[in-house]
C-alpha cells in the first residue's frame, strides 16, 4: 500500500513537473511575442513623432518672421496632444498654441487635423481675424466628427489661444477657447482670457462666438501663452500642481531676458519641479517678443 502511495506520488510530481514546462513553454513564447510587439508599436511611435514634428513650424519660420521667441515643446510620450502655429497674412503675423483631448496618438492625430484647418483657413483663405478664424475652425471641426446618426458624434474638442499682431499698428487681437496670454510689458503685466468653451466638443450653446479683444503692445512686450500640461505638473517638495500663478511669476521675472535663455530657465525649472515624478501631460508653452 505504502508502495503504491510512493509511486502515485512520483507520478503526480512528474505530471506537474510536465505542466510547469509547458506552462514555461507558453510563458516563454508570449514574452518573445509581446517583446516583437512593443518593438512594433516604439518603432512606429518613434516615425509618427519625426511627422508629426514635420509639420510642426520650424525654427527658420520663426526666425524669418520674430526676432526673438522660444517654444518649449515636450511630448509626454513620442507624439503630443499639444501643438503650436505660425503664419504670415496681408504683413500681420499670427500665431497659436492648442491643446488636444488627450495625448498620445488620438491628440496627436487631432493635432494634425488641427494644423490643416489652420493652415486653411488663415493662409488659404487669407482670414486674420481672430474671432472669425475660431468660428471657421469650429464649424468645421463639429462637421468633420458630427456624423448622420447622433448617436456617432464624438465628444473631442481643443483647447486654443489665437493671436494677431499688426507691426504697422502695434496692435495685437486675441481670440481664444478656453485659454489665456500673459503680456509682459515695462510697466504692467496683463493676463487675458478668451471665451470659456473649446472648439468642437459638446456644447450647450448653439451659436458659440469666440470674441476679439484688441490692444496697444510696445515693441519688446513679450507674449506668452500654451497649454497647461506645465502648471498641472505634480512635484516639489509637498508633490503637489506648479500652478499658474508660479508659473506667471516665472515669466514676469524673466521676461526681459534673451528668449533662448528664458527657454534654459524654464527647462531647468520643470526638471527640478518634477523631481522623480512622471510627467503628466503634454508641454507646449511659447513665448514671442514683439
Amino acid at each position: 500500500m505504502v508502495k503504491k502511495e510512493v509511486t502515485l506520488n512520483r507520478l503526480l510530481v512528474e505530471q506537474l513537473k510536465s505542466n510547469e514546462e509547458i506552462d514555461n513553454e507558453q510563458l516563454k513564447n508570449q514574452f518573445v511575442s509581446l517583446y516583437h510587439y512593443h518593438n512594433e508599436l516604439t518603432a512606429s511611435l518613434k516615425y509618427a513623432e519625426i511627422i508629426q514634428k514635420g509639420v510642426l513650424p520650424k525654427d527658420r519660420h520663426f526666425k524669418r518672421i520674430l526676432s526673438d521667441y522660444f517654444v518649449m515643446y515636450i511630448p509626454q510620450s513620442f507624439v503630443s496632444g499639444d501643438f503650436y502655429w505660425l503664419g504670415e497674412v496681408n504683413n500681420k503675423i499670427l500665431f497659436a498654441v492648442g491643446d488636444c483631448t488627450g495625448h498620445g496618438v488620438p491628440g496627436a492625430m487631432l493635432t494634425m487635423l488641427a494644423q490643416s484647418f489652420l493652415n486653411y483657413i488663415i493662409l488659404g483663405k487669407k482670414m486674420n481675424n481672430t474671432s472669425e478664424i475660431l468660428r471657421e475652425f469650429d464649424k468645421k471641426f463639429i462637421e468633420t466628427f458630427k456624423h448622420d446618426l447622433e448617436n456617432q458624434f464624438h465628444n473631442d474638442w481643443i483647447d486654443i489661444s489665437l493671436c494677431c499682431y499688426n507691426k504697422e499698428k502695434m496692435e495685437l487681437q486675441f481670440s481664444s477657447a478656453k485659454r489665456k496670454i500673459l503680456i509682459v510689458s515695462q510697466n504692467q503685466t496683463d493676463v487675458y482670457r478668451g471665451s470659456n468653451y473649446p472648439l468642437g466638443g459638446w456644447q450647450i450653446e448653439n451659436e458659440r462666438l469666440f470674441e476679439s479683444q484688441t490692444f496697444r503692445v510696445n515693441k519688446g512686450d513679450m507674449v506668452y501663452m500654451g497649454s497647461d500640461g506645465f502648471q498641472d505638473q505634480i512635484g516639489g517638495v509637498l508633490l503637489k500642481k506648479y500652478g499658474s500663478k508660479q508659473l506667471h511669476e516665472l515669466l514676469i521675472e524673466i521676461s526681459e531676458l534673451p528668449c533662448e535663455k528664458q527657454l534654459m530657465i524654464l527647462k531647468r525649472e520643470f526638471k527640478q519641479w518634477k523631481q522623480g515624478e512622471i510627467q503628466l501631460d503634454d508641454i507646449c508653452l511659447m513665448g514671442i517678443r514683439l
